[in-house]
């Protein structure tokens, strides 16, 4: 008896687990400049010109996990398209997918560079992130799915210096009602804006259409264009997660080996304005890392996925929050139930 109920365990908390893992793609093009995307795990498609290539350097934006590593990939006005799977396919919930951006040159009408698919397709590109030119920068859009002479990109008024690196995250919500409901949309960030929670009112969106909905998502795509509507942009640090808290925040592996579970003091600390948390989990499990203030109100999740056994180092970004003492408290849950949990405090003084 007490082994079917630890086999019941064991399955419930692995779909527990499977449901609820949060990054489901990571590209920082940490590849040899000069490198088709091909050699690295990217399929291309749809013409043999212009073949995305690893472009250096890569891209920066103050705070995001993602920043400053490895190189880039240029997209540009004609050429190859290319796709890669992501590790999970997703029908689900809400889907982000975060990329830093430099636009240096767009086309009036725009045209969209970066789409997400299933991975049984390589043309049902939903949704597509659009850019085009206006008469003093560019301006970003999306669709939820193709375009044709009625239904057109929904554009952000706000608009944006070429040049200049910015953090856009597209958003594909996944409703129930019909299957025409699903939302799309997108917000654009600049820095050293990082918001820890999702900003209540996106740059664009949400946005619905009259088109079928995504079966699901698991594949992402970038897309060269045409000569007379694509744009020339710097693409890096792709990451697509379920939550917005996994989009600007990240974790970094020191060990893959840990011996026991720990919480350690931050570094500096004292800080202003980020400093370093490391821990070490004994083995998989679904690992919580979030800040409260004096009055034990959470302030921000740093971390809420799931783990392998190691030993890791997040970055925590107090950009917005006030000097004060704070505690930050990290809780384990093992695969067999085990659940494990440490508090310490910290200052931030600006």
């Amino acid at each position: 008896m007490k082994a079917k109920i630890f086999t019941a365990l064991l399955v419930v908390f692995s779909f527990y687990f499977s449901a609820n893992a949060q990054v489901i793609f990571t590209e920082n093009f940490a590849y040899t400049a000069g490198d088709s995307l091909g050699a690295h795990g990217w399929t291309g498609f749809s013409s043999f010109l212009n073949v995305l290539t690893v472009t250096s350097p890569g891209l920066t934006y103050t705070g995001y996990p993602l920043s400053g590593i490895g190189n880039a990939v240029t997209v540009r006005t004609s050429g190859q398209d290319a796709y890669k799977d992501c590790s999970e396919i997703d029908s689900i919930g809400s889907v982000y997918t975060a990329l830093m951006v430099r636009v240096d040159s767009a086309k009036a009408i725009g045209d969209y560079f970066l789409a997400l698919l299933p991975q049984t397709s390589t043309s049902f590109y939903s949704p597509r992130l659009f850019v085009k030119d206006t008469l003093s920068g560019v301006c970003f859009g999306i669709s939820k799915s193709s375009i044709n002479a009625t239904i057109v990109p929904t554009w952000g008024t706000t608009v944006f210096s070429y040049g200049t690196t910015y953090l856009l995250v597209l958003k594909y919500k996944f409703l129930t009602g019909s299957t025409t409901d699903d939302q799309v949309s997108l917000f654009v960030l600049t820095a050293p804006a990082l918001p820890l929670t999702e900003p209540a009112t996106p740059y664009v969106g949400p946005i619905t259409s009259t088109q079928t909905d995504a079966t699901s998502i698991g594949r992402i795509a970038l897309r060269q264009g045409s000569s007379s509507l694509a744009s020339l942009a710097v693409v890096d640090g792709i990451r697509i997660a379920k939550l917005w808290s996994n989009i600007v925040s990240g974790v970094r592996t020191i060990s893959t080996v840990a011996d026991n579970f720990n919480l350690s003091q931050n570094y500096p600390n004292p800080f202003n304005p980020s400093t370093t948390i490391n821990f070490s989990i004994p083995k998989d499990g679904f690992v919580a890392l979030k800040v409260y203030n004096a009055l034990g109100q959470e302030v921000s999740s740093l971390l809420s996925e799931n783990l392998k056994s190691g030993v890791y180092s997040k970055v925590f970004s107090a950009v917005g929050i006030n000097s004060g003492s704070y505690f930050y408290r990290l809780t384990f849950t093992g695969i067999d139930n085990t659940v494990m949990t440490d508090t310490k405090k910290f200052m931030i003084i600006k």
